[in-house]
């Protein structure tokens, strides 16, 4: 038994390693990525359901990458303002590379290059060539500024071997699935019977806290309360209450 212990406790400490030296998840349970997800959204002030970090596998080991959300939300929370200092036309080496500098209140600041391979293209892909080295430009010093050493969404199709997953997106919504399950209320399973006493009906009809309650009940037990003009008008008289609580 101590032994077991001590090899847990052995194996635990080189994933934690792995984690903090080079921010490998590769190593942590589904739960534990997104417990280290959620933490690491918190601890950067980000809303973890509007999804701004993904996994990528790169050269073995499973990374958080910055999506395009995660960087809006970073700009906003810190009041980032952005300016491009400059735009070149490398025609020699067949490469637009723009300059951007990332600015805080305080007046500190921080330049970027954002750089695109535009050789032998034309139209509208070099138009958006063109917009993806100013994004690059713009999101890396964004990170460069608040000191986030993590890749951005921009960087990666650029990255050999780079495998961008959709683990956490998955996983969010399994817990979106869980917690729906959680709600689901015995009220619920209630209304969803068809009942052929009105008494009983009624029982329910009075527990009903919700439109989608009330609506469920009525479809289960469509015959009954159309046939009668004063449990029809119960029902009105349930969702004019619902409306008022709700609205």
């Amino acid at each position: 038994m101590i032994k077991t212990k001590q090899m847990q406790s052995t194996t635990e400490q080189s994933v934690v390693s792995a984690l903090i030296l080079n921010g490998d998840l590769s190593k942590l349970s589904a739960a534990d990525k997104v417990k280290y997800y959620n933490g690491y959204c918190e601890r950067l002030g980000l809303d973890p359901f509007t999804k701004p970090f993904d996994i990528l596998k790169l050269n073995g080991r499973e990374v958080l990458y910055l999506l395009r959300t995660g960087t809006q939300q970073l700009n906003k929370l810190h009041q980032v303002s952005h300016t491009i200092t400059s735009r070149d036309l490398i025609d020699a080496a067949g490469i637009y590379q723009v300059t951007a500098r990332a600015s805080l209140p305080d007046g500190r600041c921080t330049e970027s290059i954002g750089a695109v391979n535009i050789s032998g293209i034309k139209g509208e892909a070099y138009a958006n060539a063109i917009m993806k080295a100013e994004t690059k430009a713009k999101r890396r010093a964004t990170l460069d500024l608040l000191g986030l050493g993590v890749l951005d969404e921009s960087e990666v199709e650029s990255i050999p071997n780079a495998q961008p997953t959709q683990f956490i997106a998955k996983e969010k919504e399994k817990e979106e699935e869980i917690r729906i399950e959680q709600e689901f209320t015995e009220i619920d399973a209630m209304v969803r019977k068809s009942y052929d006493k009105q008494e009983d009906l009624l029982i329910i009809l009075d527990s009903c806290e919700s439109l989608a309650q009330l609506k469920n009940l009525y479809l289960f037990n469509q015959k009954i309360v159309d046939e009668s003009s004063s449990i029809k008008s119960l029902f009105q008289s349930k969702k004019n209450e619902i409306k008022s609580v709700t609205a």
